[in-house]
């Protein structure tokens, strides 16, 4: 009875020392990636430079909200990248699209908010505030397009986000795009730690577990 309970004893601790030895060379593998210049690299394919057309309309797709007031840094980068596209005549309209109204926020509003402050008519502004992710903007942004006669979009957004958010407009019949992908991450400065790595690997793992969500649903 007692060796018995010395070799179950005896199991248990193998057991979770080897346990402990796969958590810590975890560790040190997730910390290689998301520590180093590796971190930059693992979104790699998901990156395919920005090449905006003219279009027929821009469309801003919203990131984030603070408050009332402000954008998050990213939605303020989409919003000034919109507006550059507006100000070098690369389409007479801008839709703003996504909100978060359920949440007492209106990313889409605030959006169009600032472009009017930097200069950009209101009439030249359409604002969708119906959605709160990219599939539903998707929709209401194709109906918008049809009800227009519009054809052809430059579409804003995080340069990790295009391979999905072209799938999705393909899946509903609208393939004459371009885009203008708004960085996030800066590439690596030849230092072997990378500072913005931990955003980076989480971006990257989100947008490629958002495409195997997105096929699954049969959005694209």
């Amino acid at each position: 009875m007692g060796s018995t309970r010395e070799q179950n004893s005896l199991s248990l601790r193998r057991v979770l020392a080897a346990a402990v030895c796969l958590i810590g060379w975890l560790i040190a593998f997730l910390s290689l990636i998301m520590m180093t210049p590796l971190a930059y690299f693992y979104g790699t394919p998901l990156r395919d430079g920005s090449h905006p057309q003219r279009s027929d309309v821009i469309v801003l797709l919203s990131h984030g909200q603070i408050n009332d007031v402000w954008l998050s840094p990213e939605g303020a980068q989409r919003t000034w990248a919109a507006l550059h596209l507006y100000k070098s005549a690369f389409a007479p309209f801008i839709i703003s699209s996504g909100s978060s109204v359920k949440q007492g926020l209106d990313q889409a509003g605030l959006q169009a908010k600032w472009l009017i402050q930097a200069g950009v008519p209101s009439q030249a502004i359409l604002i969708e505030r119906e959605s709160s992710r990219t599939y539903e903007s998707a929709v209401e942004i194709v109906d918008i397009l049809k009800a227009k006669g519009w054809h052809r979009a430059v579409i804003v957004t995080s340069e990790f986000d295009v391979p999905r958010v072209r799938a999705v407009f393909k899946k509903l019949g609208v393939d004459d795009l371009s885009f203008e992908e708004v960085a996030e991450f800066g590439p690596p400065s030849g230092s072997l730690y990378y500072p913005s790595g931990w955003r980076a690997f989480y971006h990257a793992t989100y947008e490629y577990a958002g495409l195997l969500f997105y096929k699954w649903k049969g959005w694209i």
